[in-house]
């Protein structure tokens, strides 16, 4: 299934390995951060550390990337976007790991204009689930469904796919109950009906004889085909910020290079984040990611054009201006940094002239 991914990313790794830019860890993966180092608080909305290429943001602080950009990272989990969104008005958080869908609709109505600078993922790894005894997602009507809270991007999402699939988003029961490895508990336990995890949270769970697979992770992607989140900055912080903003993106481009090319340093890594996931089933995940780590700090703006006129086609944004992607997403910081690194090969392709 993912074969061709797999093909790609391999392909790329032999071109790379001769190419300027080829990733290697720091010489001390020491997370201790210079006197001297710039400050930068980060929000994540997803706890604990997803088993994903999105783990990129946590690894880039335990493997010394971050310190040897001469960066002091502080990464503050919570479960779920909007708490990200409030913390970045109130300047407590500089840099949001957060749903595209809202970077649109904040800086169209001008609530809150940002831009998007890079993201850690080529794609999302949601699937849903429910009990054994569910047999399809039409089933889902009438039944509670188990989301982070209200507007978090897994409840924004799956609405969205069970609509594609002819569920009404108002026949659902949404109920929240937080972070995705307790949604997927509340489900074994059989307290919810069904909820949405990423693939990473599924494996812990996947062998429980009560729960089965609604929508595979494919079938969820190929539902919704968006860039769906990553890391945006307000206006503020953009012009308040940049020396951090671009230190901060060059690392995070030489933390995907380095684990998409060392397998075994994603395990170890991710090993000491989630002590709770096997080896074994962490080494799977490798494997299935292909081409979705952000070698190129994944912005393409073809591809975020699509995925905004799709949003606003859909009616997600009601009366609010229409606005096109060149109006929320910079890449500055992504340009410059692949002038530095060069452009990876073969994968995550920029969609546009690097010079």
């Amino acid at each position: 299934m993912y074969r061709w991914l797999l093909s790609a990313v391999a392909a790329g790794v032999l071109a790379a390995a001769c190419a300027p830019g080829s990733a290697s860890a720091p010489a001390s993966s020491a997370t201790q951060a210079q006197p001297s180092a710039l400050p930068l608080k980060v929000g994540v909305a997803v706890t604990p550390a997803p088993a994903l290429p999105e783990s990129a943001l946590w690894l880039a602080r335990d493997l010394g990337f971050f310190q040897k950009e001469g960066l002091d990272v502080q990464l503050t989990e919570v479960d779920a976007t909007p708490s990200v969104i409030t913390a970045m008005r109130s300047g407590e958080v500089d840099v949001g790991d957060i749903n595209f869908e809202d970077v649109i609709r904040l800086t169209s109505s001008g609530d809150l204009p940002m831009r998007a600078i890079s993201s850690p993922s080529g794609r999302n790894f949601f699937m849903i689930v429910g009990k054994s005894s569910i047999g399809s997602v039409a089933e889902l009507a009438g039944k509670s469904f188990a989301i982070a809270r209200v507007g978090s991007q897994d409840h924004a999402l799956s609405s969205k796919v069970l609509g594609a699939k002819g569920v009404a988003t108002s026949s659902v029961n949404y109920v929240a109950v937080g972070a995705p490895n307790v949604r997927a508990q509340a489900l074994v336990a059989g307290q919810v009906d069904a909820t949405t995890v990423s693939l990473g949270t599924w494996v812990t769970v996947q062998n429980q004889p009560n729960i089965h697979v609604l929508v595979g992770a494919d079938d969820y992607y190929n539902a919704l085909p968006l860039v769906n989140k990553g890391n945006a900055v307000t206006l503020k912080m953009l012009n308040e910020k940049s020396e951090a903003l671009r230190r901060f993106t060059t690392a995070l481009i030489k933390t995907s290079r380095y684990l998409a090319e060392n397998k075994q340093a994603w395990i170890d890594g991710m090993t000491k984040l989630r002590p709770d996931l096997a080896a074994g089933d962490l080494g799977y995940l490798w494997d299935q990611f292909g081409a979705s780590w952000a070698v190129n700090g994944q912005i393409n703006m073809s591809a975020y054009q699509t995925s905004t006129d799709f949003l606003y086609d859909s009616g997600t944004f009601g009366d609010n201006p229409r606005i096109a992607a060149a109006d929320w997403v910079d890449t500055q910081f992504v340009d410059g940094a692949l002038r530095q690194l060069g452009v990876y090969p073969n994968v995550d392709d920029p969609g546009r002239p690097i010079q």
